[in-house]
């Protein structure tokens, strides 16, 4: 349970801006002047996250107070959006673009909880220095009345793939908001921003909250209950982040742009909503049409064990470009050992004089989304460990990793030997 705060504890009111965030730090490190360094410094980065998630998700004035009592720390962070619902991520994704600063109280924090009123929510934690820690109270916040709803049935949702185009969903949205916040309202008007950004939210805040569903191996039908009159609200969340997007190709955001399949999954999602909305019946994932650019994705989540298995010579690397897989077969293929591949990048095996158009591939596949060779069956020489060309077919697709990222699978086959 929190310790209310004692009367006249320190506190400072803050606008719903970014640099809001460094002042709650400032106000923190001075208030706790004279507590352990270390929780100052923990105090700091905990205050950091939960201000810009105020900021970020309320866009109303935050209130921090923070006050210690016997070498423990206090700290809450307040908004006036007792309404909005916490969602701390499933994972610690890197690609996770919000709730980051709710998994990080959960990681440090002694305990931690939040306290609702009519027009306010507070969100504290205690750092309890040298002592055990009690056992975390966790995130518990009411859902929102929804008034009248509509049914939207989500057939075949893929686990692995949603939870990718989920989290790049906010990672757009938190990247253009923070750009607008600055004064770069290139992507779309800031009233577009935020009110796509609370859209996103309620469609996540929606899916969370199903109870019931049926799965197919990484497949998922879900029936979810919508407002009514949502739909123009989820037209306009996709065109802000198509808007999103183009801007992250053109490098105008600190975020990459959406992979082909990670797309795809969010334009699905997003029309059934909007489709179901207006009246009409479900459509399956799998038999929604995609960019022409776009491998067809595969539908189980990224697992090592079938790569092992399969007598294909396949490697899997990751969005670093670093194997992180290689079966028996494809390690005999090119003259190494499995666990030599391992680690390395994956130039090891592309010759010298491909390996700048490698890179500059690899490199605007991951900043534009363009994809130019996924799923496609290619010929190509690759560079054998005793220097041999060995020419070979070669077919790449994409799957989701089960912390939300792509790892780029290859399947090889030899042609002939030079």
């Amino acid at each position: 349970m929190a310790t209310p705060g004692p009367a006249g504890a320190p506190s400072c009111r803050l606008p719903p801006r970014p640099q809001s965030a460094a002042a709650a730090r400032r106000f923190v490190r001075d208030v706790l002047d004279g507590a352990v360094p270390d929780v100052v410094d923990t105090a700091q980065l905990l205050v950091s996250e939960l201000v810009t998630n105020a900021v970020m998700h309320a866009h109303t004035e935050v209130e921090v107070q923070a006050w210690a009592v016997d070498g423990r720390v206090h700290v809450q962070v307040s908004d006036h959006r007792p309404d909005r619902v916490l969602v701390p991520p499933a994972d610690g994704s890197a690609y996770a673009g919000t709730g980051r600063g709710l998994a990080m109280v959960e990681q440090l924090a002694s305990t931690h909880g939040v306290l609702v009123g009519e027009d306010r929510k507070t969100v504290w934690f205690e750092l309890w220095p040298g002592t055990p820690e009690p056992p975390a109270s966790g995130w518990s916040v009411p859902a929102a009345p929804l008034g009248a709803t509509a049914t939207v049935e989500l057939v075949d949702l893929p686990g692995a793939l949603h939870r990718a185009a989920q989290q790049h969903r906010e990672a757009l949205l938190r990247e253009s908001l923070m750009a607008a916040f600055a004064g770069d309202l290139s992507s779309a008007p800031l009233d577009d921003l935020l009110t796509a950004h609370d859209t996103n939210h309620l469609i996540n805040e929606r899916l969370a909250a199903v109870s019931e569903s049926h799965s197919r191996g990484d497949l998922y039908t879900l029936r979810v209950q919508m407002p009514a009159d949502a739909r123009e609200a989820v037209l306009g969340l996709g065109r802000v982040l198509e808007a999103a997007n183009e801007a992250a190709s053109q490098g105008r955001l600190l975020t990459r742009p959406a992979l082909p399949q990670i797309r795809a999954a969010t334009r699905w999602l997003l029309g059934q909503i909007t489709d179901q909305l207006s009246g009409h019946g479900p459509t399956a994932w799998p038999a929604m049409p995609r960019e022409p650019s776009a491998t067809a994705p595969e539908l189980a989540p990224w697992d090592p064990g079938q790569l092992q298995a399969t007598s294909t010579p396949t490697i899997a690397a990751d969005d670093g470009n670093r194997i992180i897989a290689a079966n028996a077969a494809a390690a005999e293929l090119l003259g190494w050992r499995p666990e030599e591949l391992v680690g390395q990048r994956i130039i090891v095996i592309v010759p010298e004089h491909l390996r700048e158009r490698h890179i500059a591939a690899f490199t605007s596949l991951l900043l534009t989304g363009q994809a130019h060779i996924l799923g496609r069956r290619v010929t190509m020489p690759a560079l054998h460990r005793d220097g041999r060309l060995i020419e070979i077919s070669l077919c790449i697709q994409t799957q989701e990793a089960t912390n939300g990222r792509s790892v780029f699978v290859a399947r090889l086959g030899e042609r002939n030997a030079e």
